[in-house]
Formats: structure tokens, C-alpha cells, sequence
């Protein structure tokens, strides 16, 4: 009975014809490593999966390929083993996971343990084209993991290699019909330089196709609740529970600064001054456009850190320090702050990958309803800024969940009319406070330029308007005196500030209007990048803008610099919206890059040449070496002949054409052996006797002596040797 059942499998498994194509099978091992190694850059490899995919698949490519016409049914019972084992493994792993994103990890560590597994038994074209296959998953895995460009060499190598591999699979499987197989003689090796033609046409369609596809697809969003990742790269506690900290301020962060440690240190470049306990407006100095975070988001907005309320004419602080602990498992559920109101949406997600350390803060869009972070406890402030209990820094992930009313224009015109809750009086006075040193002319201009405006919306627009027709942004600005009032001196006096002067100047008119106003700290979306849908932002990109408050619709955020569209207006565009202005900013950046990208393209163009092209011109040069003792006399005869005005023509057999030179040319009846000699050597595949050789190149050496004299007029040029 086992006998039996044994038979059996071995007849289902019975293997298909081998695959002898080294070039096809290259191609396949190539695609397949590019897909292997761009996700194990992502960081999801164990050091034995490492090993296995590194070391293992390239063996077991080259294993099957010397085995492939052995019977390997064991081997194949032991991989169906091993692959049960994996997934056995990945479900032990995933058991008792409580975020569905986590399951991502382990999920891709299952697919390179397939691909490993199945990599050691690939010795038939369709084995082949499965790895193939199974690499486009692997290497779309890795481009969800991806964030950045370092995943691009990844992704042309393995492009490149599967159209190739696709075009050689093609070739391959023509050339196994009998009814469509090559003909003897020359016409293999046209056919096979003819893989360079259908390569290139494979390569402009899918380039046109995929680029078609990104300008007209529309951006993908991350959903709820499934693309929330949270991780972070080390956990080192802040030195006060709840303080706000801020490394990259050096001496001057406020965690540091107020424990006496580390005050000699300095400002790294990226540090904004924004990101602490006090911000001067009089301070100089901006951050530079060093990456310190990408952002994967449906469409922008302020990624708001923190907010100031208190204003003394020169710096702003926050009234109010005290912090609530929140505390929870993953997604924690934050409370309003002061002022904020939900929307009834489905939520704002928005996913911050860290790329340098900065402070504490939890950056998110208005009004954070879920966080999901690592670490089961954070610290909020009255107003709804969050801290977190660690550092953050490089590698660090975590997700926001906001929800916000959807407004639009109209909805906040409608919104001084409209009932619902409002601050209290306490919170009132708190965003329409004033300092002494705000100047009446300040007021005055506030007054009249707000003159004509019916709402508090329309307020809000007129101020921004006059400010941006009688000042102007800029990096340069004049320092400002001890004594002096910053609002006072921007509007009246430079005229030119930075974001912190400018938003502060909106919020000074908006509360000598009694509109409730107040600064907030953060950045602007950043530049969204069209092929990893992620917005990048930069060090420069930190900002500080107005918050106004309307009844019903919560903060709002306001900014005569940055225009960012209101929740309600927001729309998606295309996938590959603002290619061409990404490229025109980052091209130059990429100038210091140029050498490697052109040796990685060279390499790729050699490789492509080489698979299309080369193995077909090798061939020939063996054979070329490699010719046979007809094949030379051939030549010799070809070589008399062609002196004398007659070539050998296409599909003339060697004694048709001795037959031609002994009647009509040369008038010598040894060709008639020479003709019938060449002939029976090529098709029977030996040589003649000894004698009969000695004859043949005798009559040939004697009639190349004679035609001397043609050889030197170069009557005609040689052609060369024709095979057989």
C-alpha cells in the first residue's frame, strides 16, 4: 500500500522537461535577489534568514541547475516539510499580536523563507518562472516597508532583470516546439540576436505604461486600522517625567538646561528654537534642510507640535505646564484639549518615520483622537500638545489618528452664529491676552484693516491679505533691539520677518479684535515625494503659524506664508502629482550622487547586453574556433573561387559550387573530389581517409598558388566561411 501511494506521488510529481537556458535561469536569479535583498534592507531578517537568502538561493539556483535532470522527489517531500514548518512558524509568532500591523514583520520573513525554500529545486522553466513570480510579491513587500530612495537600486535591478528573464522565457519556450524550432545552419543564432529587439520593446512599453499608470492613478492613503505601525530604535527616558526635551537644541534644552547637564553643547544644525519651554521672536538662526522625518498621509496639513498662549511683546511661553498622564494599551485614547472639537469623520491618519533626533514632541494634524506608540503612556498638556516619556530619535515610527470637522470657507463664516460650546472664561482671557508693550498703533491698524470684514473668517483673511502686500518673508532679517515690541517693529518699522514674526503678528491683531488667537509650533507638510507617496520634511520646513479659534469647528490654523488647504477642501491628487517640481528641486541634490547612479547604470546596461546579446556571440566565436577540417577546406575553396570572379552563394552546397568553378571557372576536374569530399565530411560528421584529405588539400593549395595574382588585385573581398 505505501508502495503504492509513493508510485503515485512520484507520478504527479513526475518533473517537467529541464531548463538548459544558463542566460533565463542568470536572469531569474538576478530579479530574484534584487526582490530578497531590497527587503531584507527594510530591516526584517533574522541573521540565519540572512544567511539562507544570501548564500542559500544563489547555491541552490546553481544545485539545481547541475541536478536538474535527476529524479529529486526526496527533495521535494523535505521542502513541502520545511515549508510547513515555516508557516507554522509564522502563526506561533503572530498568536496573541493585539495591532494588526505587527502581523507585517513576520509575514514578510514567511515569504523569503518560501522563496529560499523553493530556490533549492528551480530545474525547469516553469520552477523558474514561479521564483519569478514569487519575487514580485517580495519586492512589493519591500515597497510598503520602504520609505526612501534607498530602495530604488533594488527595484531597477530587479525590473530590469525580470524583463529580461520574461523576454528569454519567451525565447525558451519557442524554441522547445518542434513546429517552431530552429532550422539547421545560421538561422538559430539570427534569432537569438534578435533578443535585443523585443527586449527593448518590452522596456518602452512598460516604461510608458507605468508612468501612464502614476500620473493617473490616484495616491493611495494609509486606512485605519490596518497601516499604523509604531517602533522605536531605543528607549531612553527623558530626565523629568513629562518635561518637554529636545537634544538637538544642545545646551539649550529645556530638560537639560533645567537639571545643569550638558549646557556647554551645541544647537545641532537641524535644532529649531521653536521646540522648547520659550520661544524669542528675537532669536536668529534657522535650521537647515537636513531630512528630519517623512510623513505618510492622505494629503497635507500643519503637523502641529506644540502651542504658546502667553506673550510678553517679545517671547512666548505657556501658561499652563502641568501635564495629565495618559495611559493605556496600543491605540491610546486622547482626550480634547482646551478649545478642541471633534469631527464625526473616520479619521486622519498620519504615520511620522524619525530620521533625526529632535525633542519630545508627538507631532500630529488637529485634533489627535488615537495615538499608536510604543510605549503604553504619554503626557498631555491642557492644550492638547503631547510628550513623550523617551527620546526620539532616528528609526523611531508612530501613527496618529486625528479627527477634525470638516470645515471649508463657508462653514467657518457660518460659525460666530452657530451654537455649540465655547471657552470658558478663564481660556478666554488666556487667547486674547496682551502684553503693556503692544502699541496703539498696532491696535489702530488691526481695527481698520478689519474695518469691512463681517466675520471672524473674513477678519482673518483681511489681516492676512494686508500682511501680505505690505511685508514680506525673508531669512535676513535685522536684529531686533532689546526695548523694542516685535509685532510693533515687524509691522511698522522691517516690514521683513521669518514665520515667527509674521504669526505672531497675526495673533497680536486677532486678539486686539477680541478674537481668540494663539501660536503654534511645528512644521509645514513638506514636499511630497511621487514615487514613495510619503511627504519628507525637512529641517527648514519648521514653522510657526496662528491659531484661531471659532465656536463649533475648534482651532483652526491660519498662516499668510503656507497655504494649506482647510479640512473640508482638501482633495487627492494623482500618485505621481508633482513629478516634474520633484525632480527640479532634487535632481541638483542628487549631482554629488551622479558617479554611483551611472556606474549602477552602466552596469545594468552590460548586464541586459550581455544576457541579450552575448551568449549568442560566444557561441560563435566557439564555433569559429572550433571549425571543422570541411569547414576549413571550405573556405580554401570559397577563397579560390572568389579570386576568380565567382562567390560561393546563399544555399549552394560544396559541390554544386566545385561543380560550377571546374565547368564554368576554372576548368579542373580534381574539384569534382574536392565538391563530393566536403560534402560527405559535413553531413557524416567525420573526416575522409587520410589519402582522400592529402588529395583534397593538394588540388586546393595548388589552385590558391595559381590564384595569387587575383588574391593581390583584391578582385572581390573574401566573404566569410559559410558553415556547412
Amino acid at each position: 500500500m505505501t508502495g503504492t501511494v509513493l508510485e503515485r506521488l512520484r507520478q504527479i510529481n513526475a518533473p517537467p522537461p529541464p531548463e538548459d537556458s544558463v542566460t533565463f535561469r542568470l536572469a531569474v536569479l538576478v530579479a530574484v535577489m534584487a526582490s530578497v535583498a531590497g527587503l531584507l534592507g527594510q530591516g526584517v531578517g533574522t541573521p540565519l534568514l540572512t544567511l539562507a537568502c544570501i548564500g542559500g538561493i544563489p547555491a541552490g539556483f546553481l544545485l539545481s541547475h547541475l541536478a536538474r535532470r535527476r529524479d529529486r522527489f526526496w527533495l521535494k517531500v523535505a521542502l513541502a516539510a520545511a515549508s510547513i514548518a515555516a508557516f507554522g512558524s509564522f502563526l506561533a509568532s503572530i498568536r496573541g499580536l493585539q495591532v494588526a500591523s505587527d502581523v507585517q514583520v513576520p509575514l514578510a520573513q514567511l515569504f523569503l523563507w518560501v522563496q529560499f525554500l523553493h530556490s533549492l529545486d528551480v530545474p525547469s522553466r516553469r520552477d523558474l518562472l514561479f521564483s519569478l513570480g514569487a519575487s514580485i510579491i517580495v519586492v512589493a513587500v519591500a515597497g510598503v516597508f520602504s520609505i526612501s530612495f534607498a530602495f530604488a537600486p533594488y527595484l531597477a535591478t530587479w525590473a530590469a532583470a525580470s524583463v529580461v528573464a520574461l523576454v528569454l522565457a519567451h525565447r525558451s519556450e519557442l524554441g522547445a516546439l518542434p513546429a517552431l524550432g530552429p532550422p539547421a545552419g545560421g538561422a538559430r543564432s539570427g534569432r537569438s540576436r534578435g533578443i535585443a529587439r523585443p527586449l527593448a520593446a518590452v522596456v518602452v512599453a512598460v516604461t510608458v505604461l507605468a508612468g501612464g499608470l502614476l500620473l493617473v492613478v490616484p495616491a493611495s492613503a494609509p486606512r485605519h486600522p490596518w497601516s499604523l505601525p509604531a517602533r522605536l530604535a531605543q528607549t531612553i527616558a527623558v530626565p523629568l517625567a513629562g518635561a518637554l526635551s529636545n537634544p538637538s537644541l544642545g545646551g539649550n534644552d529645556p530638560s537639560r538646561r533645567s537639571t545643569h547637564a550638558g549646557s556647554g553643547a551645541a544647537r545641532s544644525r537641524f535644532g529649531y528654537f521653536g521646540f522648547s519651554d520659550v520661544m524669542d521672536t528675537g532669536a536668529r538662526g534657522r535650521p537647515d534642510g537636513t531630512l528630519v522625518m517623512r510623513v505618510r498621509a492622505s494629503r497635507p496639513d500643519f503637523w502641529r507640535g506644540q502651542t504658546f498662549d502667553t506673550w510678553d511683546g517679545r517671547r512666548w511661553t505657556l501658561t499652563d505646564t502641568r501635564t495629565r498622564t495618559v495611559r493605556g494599551t496600543s491605540p491610546l485614547l486622547l482626550p480634547l484639549g482646551v478649545g478642541d472639537v471633534r469631527g464625526e469623520s473616520s479619521g486622519f491618519v498620519q504615520t511620522f518615520y524619525i530620521s533625526r533626533p529632535g525633542p519630545n514632541l508627538i507631532f500630529g494634524a488637529a485634533v489627535p483622537a488615537e495615538l499608536y506608540f510604543p510605549v503604553n503612556r504619554v503626557y498631555q498638556l491642557h492644550d492638547g500638545t503631547l510628550r513623550a516619556a523617551t527620546d526620539i530619535g532616528h528609526g523611531d515610527v508612530y501613527t496618529v489618528v486625528s479627527r477634525r470637522p470638516d470645515v471649508t470657507a463657508g462653514t467657518l463664516r457660518a460659525a460666530d452664529s452657530a451654537a455649540g460650546p465655547g471657552l470658558d472664561e478663564r481660556s478666554l482671557l488666556r487667547y486674547t491676552q496682551l502684553p503693556s508693550s503692544t502699541t496703539a498703533r498696532v491696535r489702530a491698524l488691526a481695527v481698520r484693516v478689519a474695518a469691512g470684514a463681517p466675520t471672524t473668517y473674513d477678519k482673518v483673511v483681511a489681516l492676512e491679505s494686508w500682511m501680505g502686500a505690505h511685508t514680506r518673508y525673508s531669512l535676513d532679517v535685522p536684529p531686533l533691539p532689546r526695548s523694542a515690541d516685535a509685532v510693533d517693529r515687524f509691522l511698522f518699522v522691517d516690514h521683513v520677518g521669518f514665520c515667527e514674526q509674521i504669526g505672531t503678528s497675526l495673533v497680536v491683531m486677532l486678539r486686539s479684535l477680541g478674537v481668540p488667537a494663539r501660536l503654534a509650533v511645528g512644521y509645514v507638510p513638506g514636499r511630497r515625494n511621487p514615487f514613495t507617496g510619503l511627504y519628507e520634511v525637512r529641517a527648514d520646513d519648521a514653522h510657526a503659524w496662528a491659531e484661531v479659534w471659532f465656536p463649533g469647528v475648534g482651532w483652526q490654523g491660519f498662516d499668510p506664508t503656507a497655504r494649506v488647504p482647510l479640512a473640508g477642501e482638501a482633495a487627492g491628487g494623482a500618485a505621481g502629482a508633482g513629478l516634474l517640481s520633484y525632480f527640479g528641486v532634487h535632481l541638483p541634490r542628487a549631482a554629488a550622487d551622479a558617479p554611483g547612479i551611472l556606474i549602477a547604470a552602466l552596469v545594468l546596461v552590460v548586464a541586459a547586453v550581455a544576457l541579450a546579446g552575448g551568449p549568442a556571440r560566444v557561441r560563435a566565436w566557439r564555433a569559429r574556433r572550433a571549425r571543422s577540417w570541411a569547414d576549413v577546406q571550405l573556405a580554401r575553396l570559397e577563397a579560390v573561387g572568389a579570386a576568380r570572379g565567382r562567390a560561393r552563394r546563399p544555399g549552394e552546397t560544396a559541390r554544386a559550387y566545385a561543380r560550377v568553378l571546374e565547368t564554368s571557372v576554372l576548368a579542373d576536374q580534381r574539384l569534382e573530389e574536392v565538391g563530393s569530399s566536403l560534402e560527405v565530411a559535413a553531413y557524416s560528421g567525420s573526416e575522409p581517409p587520410e589519402s582522400q584529405r592529402t588529395r583534397v588539400e593538394s588540388t586546393l593549395t595548388a589552385l590558391h598558388t595559381t590564384s595569387r595574382a587575383a588574391w593581390r588585385a583584391g578582385a572581390r573581398r573574401r566573404p566569410p566561411a559559410r558553415r556547412l
